[in-house]
């Protein structure tokens, strides 16, 4: 038995079998319409629900648009509300007869401009909604923080991403756009603009901002922030360090933009020092022992860093266990492949490294103390060596911020 879910409609298909059925729309725009035209918005039809054709005066395709609650605004009280002789409901897109109305109620066809008129009213307030909803969306990206908000601002800028303007910022943002993005969770992130995100990584390597920090400021979940940090910050790598930084900078393009501290020392091509990032301790004790490092007193993965005088980072080694020694690392990642005869390296007295560097290259450390104080000579030169190698020490600080 088939019968007609408007409410106050007792048409079914065993009663009257001349009147048609018709199934909701798949269409969810028009199914929803559908439903807020017979005053069932929280009904959630099925494959059997059915709208009888006596609703549909005006074809199938505008929807059902007779109802018994609305016959009054078709028909003031001193209008007649008897049919007339002959009428008949419209026929729909051929499926069948549409039948006679409501079987306890004698109710009148309506008139194909009131009929527009209820139409009307159900789509304004549809539109009314829509609107609403619209109006909230748009307040809630007012709260998410953007670049927009901070890029006429050269000091909130630089504040909050360590760069000079918006141009710079722009200029960035235009590298990773040109290749496809492969997100590091799989899934990509359209809810936020390429600029955005590239704000987000700043702020997070600039001010070290928490992750639930930036989720609630950019207004979007902390697996989200997770994703874009990972996936740009690998993408600048990749596009900044190891595709326009094959080889450490040579002494040449160094001593165009050396320091005062660093002219007793023009031949210096690279400044290395090492750094440990603490690691969870682990239950094999192998992998333990390796990860140890006697100097920090806990288990750290280390790496060798080498910074230009000017203070840039130009090379950043793999990662070894903490108890791995500064010679070993220094033999084993690849930088004095990359150094030339005539070339310095200065670095901390603990890099033992002189009879390990390749023919030509010298080695530039502070004086070991020998026979119990140090002559004018050695502290004078470790007072140079000292003021030259506190620029691998800052880089060192902002690398571990």
């Amino acid at each position: 038995m088939v019968q007609c879910c408007v409410p106050f409609c007792n048409n079914r298909n065993d009663k009257n079998k001349t009147i048609s059925y018709y199934r909701f729309p798949l269409d969810e725009k028009d199914k929803k319409r559908w439903l807020k035209l017979i005053r069932r918005d929280k009904f959630t039809p099925n494959y059997n629900s059915r709208v009888c054709g006596w609703h549909f005066p005006d074809g199938k395709a505008a929807g059902p648009t007779r109802f018994a609650w609305n016959d009054g605004k078709a028909f003031p009280d001193h209008i007649s509300t008897k049919r007339k002789k002959g009428m008949v409901p419209a026929s729909v897109e051929d499926e069948g007869t549409a039948g006679p109305g409501p079987n306890h109620l004698d109710v009148a066809i309506q008139t194909p401009g009131t009929t527009s008129v209820v139409v009307l009213e159900i789509e304004n307030d549809m539109l009314r909604k829509e609107n609403d909803q619209l109006k909230r969306e748009l307040e809630k990206q007012k709260q998410t923080f953007s670049f927009s908000q901070i890029s006429s601002h050269p000091d909130k800028v630089n504040y909050y991403t360590g760069l000079p303007d918006a141009a710079t910022v722009l200029f960035l943002e235009a590298l990773p756009s040109k290749f496809d993005l492969q997100y590091h969770f799989d899934w990509n992130v359209q809810i936020m603009p390429l600029i955005d995100q590239l704000l987000l990584t700043l702020m997070k390597l600039r001010l070290n901002c928490g992750i639930l920090d930036l989720a609630t400021r950019f207004n979007c979940c902390r697996a989200t922030v997770t994703n874009i940090f990972t996936t740009i910050s690998s993408a600048l790598y990749d596009i900044l360090y190891a595709g326009m930084m094959d080889n450490i900078p040579s002494r040449v393009k160094n001593q165009t933009s050396l320091p005062d501290c660093f002219q007793p020392f023009p031949d210096c091509r690279i400044v290395l020092d090492c750094t440990e990032v603490a690691v969870s301790n682990t239950e094999r004790l192998d992998t333990q022992s390796h990860l140890y490092s006697h100097y920090k007193g806990r288990t750290t993965l280390k790496v060798l860093i080498g910074v230009a005088p000017n203070g840039v980072i130009t090379f950043a080694s793999d990662l070894y266990g903490g108890s791995t020694s500064d010679k070993v690392i220094t033999a084993d990642c690849g930088v004095l492949q990359q150094l030339e005869p005539g070339d310095m390296v200065m670095a901390d007295k603990g890099f033992t490294i002189r009879h390990i560097l390749p023919q030509g290259v010298s080695l530039n450390i502070p004086t070991f103390l020998v026979n119990g104080q140090f002559t004018v000579q050695e502290v004078n030169h470790n007072r140079l060596v000292a003021r030259a190698r506190i620029h691998v020490e800052h880089s060192i600080q902002r690398l571990n911020v």
